[in-house]
């Protein structure tokens, strides 16, 4: 940038690098007689901007379906003829994705709402025809084997003192300690085990309490030994 003089002050731009990074700054000279000082009017910027873009946001807009086989074409076909108003619906779903329809363009067709659409789609490709079955598509696998759940069941089953336990019955908290302790499980939650429990309607039991007495007499009146 070429000086400008303007009487006695000239402005210019002159590059500071700050913590490894070039910065220009806007100064002026100003003459006072036979002396110039030099003065900083501000800081215009680093001499190379850095412009941040943004990442463009994951969008569900445009999924489509995955490729299907002649006999999925042919079985959706059969079923867009369904008395089953779900099961119809869903087959044209995803026949107009398999045409390449976005899931906006599938809702304003079907009458459905553009979330119902993505969800039929996102099921079918990872579930196949499973998805025309009303209900929930199959889940993530079970959090834990069958051994593994036969082997908590069978220690809720099992009295503490056989396990060499100082407490006589099992409470949520202690068998869920236990079952960690012992490495049967790395972790495992109180509704967990009480769902376990209440699938096998198994019941943990619980201890009883008694009640005593200062009464010399009160262990022969609580056996039934005196009227």
């Amino acid at each position: 940038m070429h000086p400008k003089l303007k009487r006695d002050i000239m402005t210019y731009i002159e590059i500071k690098t700050v913590h490894g990074r070039q910065y220009k700054y806007l100064r002026k000279s100003i003459r006072d007689g036979e002396k110039v000082r030099h003065v900083m009017v501000k800081c215009v910027g680093p001499l190379h901007p850095i412009y941040k873009t943004k990442k463009s946001r994951k969008t569900n807009a445009s999924v489509y379906l995955k490729p299907i086989t002649p006999d999925e074409m042919n079985t959706l076909k059969r079923t867009t003829r369904s008395n089953n108003a779900f099961v119809r619906d869903r087959a044209k779903i995803l026949l107009l994705s398999s045409q390449r329809y976005i899931p906006r363009e599938i809702a304003e067709k079907t009458g459905c709402e553009a979330r119902k659409v993505r969800n039929a789609i996102k099921i079918f490709n990872q579930h196949g025809l499973k998805t025309l079955n009303r209900g929930k598509a199959p889940g993530a696998e079970p959090k834990f084997s069958k051994e593994q759940t036969a082997q908590i069941l069978m220690i809720a089953a099992t009295e503490p003192k056989k396990l060499k336990l100082h407490f006589t019955t099992w409470s949520l908290q202690k068998l869920q300690q236990y079952l960690i302790q012992q490495g049967i499980v790395n972790s495992i939650s109180i509704e967990t085990i009480r769902s376990l429990l209440k699938h096998e309607k198994m019941k943990l039991r619980k201890s009883k309490r008694f009640q005593y007495s200062n009464d010399p007499q009160f262990a022969k009146k609580n056996s039934g030994l005196t009227r």
